[in-house]
């Protein structure tokens, strides 16, 4: 305890010297949250009833990380001159500012008090925008595909987007994000509040809620408009131009992102954030924002790193505040999207903070023709863990712009984080009794690139319909790929398939639709050595099903698709 102290000291008084410390915040973390008047016995206190009953819908218990911070040990600082900010309960602890280094070391010096960390100085000159507009150095030929209406909606333009995860087939079965809660974490919502493609999520009163936690007030619809596009990609009903992924979803719109600047109490806004839409019981939270490296600060003249950046290393889940805060909004049941990071082409190259996340789904950007965008940040983890996880549109991508007009040049993993993620929702609406990992798993598992994950697009681009019918318990991953061999896959009229394995016998042959219903059923003779057939599939209409083959005890699965 007392070298935390003394290393706290010497950070006091190494930036007093570089400015007034009122000038300066940190995050003072506490050592428990004894004698609290909050208890686990009464989570109602703390928690909304959507919130506990999302956690017993997945068998989580509720626990000490779930405690909010000791009131009386933030009266203390108070008490002691400290002007307060932010309190995270995941990290126990509470953002301030004191007007002295006195101050600081007598909050240092309470029992209660672990240590503080510098994380925010006030701004000396101006500073990096990161939703500058990208420009890719290698733009593929853009080949959107034409306005398409279908049984479900009239996508226009935005029709692309959806098509390649196949997130219309959720759409076509009446999963449009209904009765689930999305809440985005990211820098303003300009104007969200008052654009025709947001007219139907306005006045079905469809925002629950909003929170800036950097200027600690209400109102997000004045700041930065990154957040307004990133909505479109999911909120948007204005057909024969913009369908989002959940177009009947409810959301939380929080800013924890000072756009301007870049400094590390964003992270712990970031996860404060997270914490709030924990409380209120959101299902999904999507966050277009990453961390890496922070402003300079000028000392006498010169300009010095940020004593808080991130290396490559820090990416290992484990390390960025955002990240530790990312895996404990899954463990509360949440599943938590986040984009990849745009630094393809610069020398950092790797994924931000918080989607190096254990748990986090972290996403790339492909374009229209889903090949990798090239500014879409690579993985693995440091750790060595699959990064990205997954892949979406998140170039050529429709979106709202922020001079009202719908434009069709969004370009960014920003983009392909809210795509995916309202598909992501409407998934889980179609599988409510699913846990967020198993949702997390399966949207894997349907990815183009499952057995063969990379460092540019992980498991690759997910099918949502192979992906819905993994959690309706058809899985072709329930057997080694090698052990059932579908040629020529996709199929024409015959299914010929041969059985990776040295036994004669009768095999059981069942072929399903993506909906789990039975199309056929055969008993075969399998002699061990040759193929089989399954025919009689001329009237078959095209699309994607599931060959399930019966031998013994073994059961094996295999995607098939019939192309005309």
């Amino acid at each position: 305890m007392k070298k935390i102290i003394l290393l706290s000291f010497i950070l006091a008084g190494y930036f007093s010297s570089v400015a007034q410390l009122s000038d300066l915040r940190y995050f003072i973390r506490f050592t428990d949250k004894n004698n609290s008047p909050y208890s686990i016995g009464n989570p109602s206190a703390y928690l909304s009833a959507r919130a506990i009953q999302r956690r017993a819908n997945q068998n989580i218990t509720i626990d000490n990380i779930d405690l909010p911070v000791n009131p009386q040990y933030i009266d203390s600082l108070l008490a002691h001159g400290a002007t307060t900010f932010n309190k995270s309960k995941w990290f126990n602890g509470v953002t301030v500012s004191v007007p002295d280094s006195a101050t600081l070391n007598a909050i240092l010096s309470l029992p209660f008090v672990q240590n503080a960390s510098h994380v925010w100085k006030k701004a000396n000159g101006s500073g990096k925008n990161k939703f500058e507009a990208i420009t890719p150095i290698q733009q593929s030929s853009l080949r959107l595909a034409q306005p398409v209406e279908t049984q479900s909606y009239n996508y226009g333009l935005s029709y692309n987007q959806i098509h390649i995860m196949n997130g219309e087939y959720l759409h076509n079965l009446g999963f449009r994000g209904e009765g689930m809660v999305i809440t985005l974490l990211d820098g303003g919502f300009y104007h969200a509040d008052q654009l025709p493609v947001f007219d139907s999520l306005n006045a079905d009163n469809r925002i629950l809620g909003t929170w800036d936690f950097v200027a600690d007030e209400a109102s997000v619809y004045e700041d930065d408009g990154h957040g307004e596009a990133v909505l479109s990609c999911i909120a948007s009903n204005m057909p024969d131009s913009l369908i989002g992924t959940a177009p009947e979803a409810s959301f939380y719109l929080l800013r924890s992102e000072d756009v301007p600047r870049e400094n590390i109490i964003e992270e712990y806004n970031w996860a404060s954030a997270a914490e709030y839409a924990d409380s209120v019981g959101t299902d999904v939270i999507s966050s277009s924002l990453g961390y890496t490296t922070f402003d300079n600060f000028i000392f006498q003249g010169d300009t010095l790193p940020s004593e808080n950046n991130h290396t490559y290393n820090d990416m290992n889940g484990n390390t960025c505040p955002s990240s530790i805060a990312a895996d404990i909004a899954v463990s509360r049941g949440i599943l938590v999207l986040t984009s990849a990071g745009n630094s393809g082409n610069d020398p950092w190259h790797y994924i931000s903070a918080p989607s190096d996340g254990d748990s986090v789904l972290s996403i790339a950007a492909v374009g229209p023709d889903g090949f990798h965008a090239d500014f879409s940040s690579y993985g693995p983890s440091s750790d060595g863990n699959v990064k990205p996880n997954v892949a979406a549109q998140g170039a050529y991508t429709v979106v709202q712009g922020t001079d009202g007009l719908i434009s069709i040049y969004g370009f960014g993993t920003s983009f392909a984080c809210p795509v995916l993620a309202g598909s992501a929702t409407c998934l889980w609406q179609a599988h409510p009794t699913a846990s967020a990992m198993e949702i997390h798993d399966a949207i894997q598992q349907s990815a183009n690139y499952a057995l063969a994950p990379n460092d540019s697009l992980g498991y690759g681009i997910p099918d949502f319909a192979l992906a819905h019918s993994i959690l309706s318990g058809i899985d072709e991953n329930t057997s080694p790929s090698d052990a059932l061999i579908v040629y020529p896959n996709p199929v024409n009229e015959d299914i010929r398939f041969l059985l990776n394995e040295k036994r004669k016998g009768i095999i059981g042959v069942e072929l399903f639709d993506l909906t789990g219903k039975l199309i056929c059923a055969a008993k075969l003779f399998s002699d061990g050595i040759h193929s089989n057939k399954l025919s009689g599939l001329h009237n078959l209409s095209k699309g994607i099903y599931m060959l399930k083959v019966t031998t013994g005890e073994r059961v094996l699965m295999k995607r098939v698709m019939k192309m005309n």
